[in-house]
């Protein structure tokens, strides 16, 4: 293998890659990255086996082949060498690095080791980048316990032309809808992880126009994503995901719209005394307005009113603060709407203009 490439073309693409490498694998080829040069470009790969990512980058390439150099050792090299133009060139499991009179020698490991990566087969679905990068907005709601591995996923649901991706942890729900023109249907349970590197990669592409393509693979149990020159793949969580379409409410006894930067200041300051008391914070949901409380035996109380537009029953309801917290943050608008079924009902929250978007609050029973 032999070939030439700018530093900075090279930097952002291996500093990409690296971060899905196995570093705590008992097999050594897993902190490797996969170079290979074929043509006139040169493919990074790195895998831990949960996760898997390929780029493709232009390069000026002299004879085709391939070799597995530790990941760590590779990066931190360029990173060193500064703006510069890089040659390449394998001899056996050695990787020689040359720029000007600089020289460089790296260990490597065979590539006939390294593991396979899935790669897109057949007709995926796509759809806008922008489309996806929303979905950072409901990753918050998926759990970190492992206890339900579950709900440590990410559903994605093709159905009817519409795309549905769902995260809960039982406490709190998220859910985005992207309307896309396809009619096939698919349901996987993807690893929060997989998610965010995927956001992450997304907002390294520079190009407006871009689409981002869903590929599943059932018999390999994987989805891969295909982003401009990149392909991430992944496992998928086994289980069966929770019924969300039945917890989100269809009717409600009180509407309200509601200033959320004033919502959130006002959440907030409750929390500061609800930490000892369960996280608990009370809403009183009147005519014109929001009155908002908290106590704790050992530090006191406070009370808050937030003008709000009203309309249906007055009510009392009380929330976890820091899961409240939680959705008035992610849901990142001026307004915001909220629908309650009643005191001990799942509360829905729409943010106003965003379309798609809607996230559900389970409330906590008073004492």
């Amino acid at each position: 293998m032999k070939f030439s490439i700018l530093q900075q073309d090279l930097l952002p693409v291996l500093s990409s890659v690296s971060r899905s490498v196995g570093i705590r694998s008992t097999l050594p080829v897993l902190g490797n990255i996969l170079i290979s040069a074929e043509e006139k470009k040169i493919k990074l790969v790195s895998t831990n086996l949960e996760i898997g990512v390929i780029k493709y980058i232009s390069a000026d390439v002299l004879e085709e082949g391939e070799i597995t150099i530790p990941a760590k050792t590779i990066v931190e090299l360029i990173q060193s060498l500064g703006s510069v133009k890089i040659d390449f060139e394998t001899e056996g499991e050695i990787l020689n690095i040359s720029s000007g009179k600089f020289k460089a020698s790296i260990n490597g490991i065979g590539a006939n080791e390294f593991p396979v990566i899935p790669l897109p087969e057949g007709t995926g679905i796509s759809f806008k980048k922008e489309e996806l990068k929303s979905c950072a907005q409901i990753l918050f709601a998926s759990a970190v316990d492992e206890g339900r591995p579950v709900l440590t996923g990410i559903l994605t649901q093709l159905s009817g032309g519409r795309l549905d991706f769902v995260a809960t942890d039982g406490f709190r729900l998220a859910h985005k809808e992207v309307k896309i023109d396809d009619l096939s249907e698919f349901k996987s349970l993807i690893p929060r992880k997989t998610f965010e590197e995927v956001l992450r990669i997304v907002g390294e592409v520079v190009e407006d126009e871009v689409g981002i393509e869903i590929y599943t693979n059932s018999s390999q149990n994987q989805i891969i994503f295909k982003i401009a020159q990149t392909v991430v793949s992944s496992r998928l969580i086994e289980g069966s995901f929770p019924s969300w379409e039945k917890i989100i409410p269809s009717e409600f006894k009180a509407r309200a719209v509601i200033d959320r930067g004033e919502l959130v200041s006002a959440a907030k300051l409750a929390s500061v005394f609800a930490k000892t008391d369960a996280n608990t914070v009370t809403f009183k949901v009147q005519k014109d307005r929001f009155i908002i409380s908290s106590q704790a035996k050992e530090l006191g109380s406070q009370i808050n009113e937030v003008e709000a537009q009203v309309e249906g029953e007055e009510l009392e309801i009380a929330y976890n603060s820091k899961f409240l917290l939680d959705v008035l943050s992610a849901a990142d608008t001026t307004q915001l709407i909220m629908e309650f079924s009643g005191p001990l009902s799942p509360t829905l929250v729409k943010p106003v203009g965003v379309e798609g978007l809607e996230y559900i609050l389970m409330p906590v029973r008073l004492s």
